[in-house]
């Protein structure tokens, strides 16, 4: 029987969940991907359930913003050496300063190219998850 491995995406836009989706299913048919549209959602899950592999984090989210969310994700002890990698399409200086202080792990923009984008977030769960094998 295969581990499975949950992998948390928070955004408050439904075609990015989407994209982050499928990238991921892509890879390994073992992850269980959990999504949250807003920060008072993510916060419950984060709660409620098993800590993630990995949380796929947006930073402009109306309500409680992405920085809230890092910083409550790192003062839990359940969640605290969990990597978090943001996703956002700022490209403000302050907004990478501000991600890293709070515990980021890494800091992904979305590009606006669907392949780049697709690319760039493959990359990052090679990375952060350490999938050695090839797509499905």
């Amino acid at each position: 029987m295969k581990d499975t491995y949950s992998i948390l995406v928070i955004d408050d836009n439904p075609d990015d969940i989407f994209i982050a989706k499928r990238v991921i299913s892509k890879y390994r048919d073992n992850f269980i991907v959990e999504s949250a549209s807003d920060g008072s959602q993510a916060m419950e899950l984060i709660s409620n359930t098993k800590p993630p592999a990995l949380i796929l984090l947006d930073l402009k989210m109306p309500g409680i913003d992405g920085i809230e969310i890092l910083r409550f994700i790192r003062n839990r002890e359940q969640t605290r050496y969990v990597p978090v990698v943001i996703l956002t399409s700022s490209k403000m200086e302050e907004d990478l300063k501000a991600s890293y202080d709070a515990g980021a792990n890494g800091f992904l923009h979305k590009a606006h190219d669907l392949s780049e984008f697709t690319e760039n977030l493959s990359a990052a769960l090679h990375y952060w998850i350490d999938l050695n094998l090839s797509p499905n």
